[in-house]
């Protein structure tokens, strides 16, 4: 798989992950915090991977695939940061960091489904070793005397 899509599937499924595990886990007031922080982190990465998408591929599908990936994350990330502000009240924010929490992790999945869908083949694995079959050595004739 290619380093750009996997790093961008990784930061999404980590941030995505973590918001949705720190709504369940944390007061309201942290879960905000925890979303602000994490959010402009994720749109820092979101905007470098569209940027490399647009300029460091050959092949116009792979440029579209990665950049509109990166876009999508940094408008997520960005309007988390947003929501957690102080537009809306601290109960509403968590939960608005819950839904980005899952949208992360939905733009993670769609991160590997495109490069899946781009490159036309499954992510290289490494094949099982192969053995040689075992030679045999030759069999003996044995002769038995007869008494």
């Amino acid at each position: 798989m290619d380093l750009r899509y996997t790093s961008l599937a990784l930061a999404n499924l980590l941030a995505g992950a973590f918001l949705v595990t720190a709504t369940f886990a944390f007061g309201p007031s942290t879960v905000v915090a925890l979303g602000f922080g994490i959010s402009i982190a994720v749109v820092l990465v979101g905007l470098a991977m569209a940027y490399f998408g647009y300029t460091g591929h050959t092949r116009p599908e792979e440029q579209i695939g990665l950049g509109v990936l990166g876009l999508l994350t940094a408008a997520l990330a960005a309007w988390t940061v947003l929501a957690t502000t102080g537009i809306f009240d601290n109960e509403t924010a968590r939960w608005l960091v819950f839904a980005s929490g899952l949208g992360h992790v939905a733009l993670a999945l769609a991160g590997i489904i495109t490069h899946e869908a781009v490159t036309g083949r499954a992510a290289p694995r490494k094949a099982p070793a192969r053995r040689a079959p075992k030679r045999r050595a030759p069999a003996r004739r044995t002769t038995t005397r007869r008494r």
